[in-house]
């Protein structure tokens, strides 16, 4: 008996556009419901801005972040108001090249003098911070690079950091 495989790595597929539409129409329903989100935000491959949004009922799912659209969901998560805030979900824009998303907003937090939540030293990996947002309508969760830099930076901005 004689199996016979055809193997090739030259098959083109064509490359999938993420459904960024879908990922607004998902957080558009959430927010209509009142929904808690968790969020997190992060660069994507393509250097793109983006929020790893999820909610009790909802798994986690990538959103592109515009200026609007990154306002639009703070404002929920502070105010609980939704307005529909993303006209046009396919046009975001990469970032510039070695941009850091989630440091910038984090820092953005800090520099409004908001208050977050910092597990202790001892219990995170000696590499990364780990803080924590809370807000009316959810949490923002952050993870970023630990330097010596950095805690100073937290201290000097009176965030208690133990």
């Amino acid at each position: 008996m004689s199996n016979k495989f055809h193997f090739s790595l030259d098959s083109t597929l064509p490359i999938q556009q993420y459904d960024n539409v879908g990922a607004y129409d998902t957080l558009r329903a959430l927010m209509n419901r009142g929904e808690n989100l968790t969020i997190k935000f992060f660069t994507s491959k393509d250097n793109k801005p983006c929020a790893w949004i999820e909610s009790r009922y909802v798994a986690g799912f990538k959103y592109e972040l515009q200026d609007s659209s990154l306002h639009g969901l703070i404002n929920y998560l502070q105010n609980g108001i939704f307005v529909d805030f993303d006209i046009n979900p396919t046009a975001t824009e990469p970032l510039e090249a070695n941009s850091d998303f989630q440091m910038e907003i984090f820092k953005m937090f800090v520099n409004a003098g908001k208050a977050l939540q910092y597990a202790p030293l001892f219990r995170t990996q000696p590499r990364f911070l780990s803080a924590m947002l809370p807000l009316s309508k959810g949490k923002i969760i952050f993870r970023v690079e630990r330097t010596d830099d950095l805690l100073d930076y937290l201290r000097e901005k009176k965030q208690v950091i133990i």
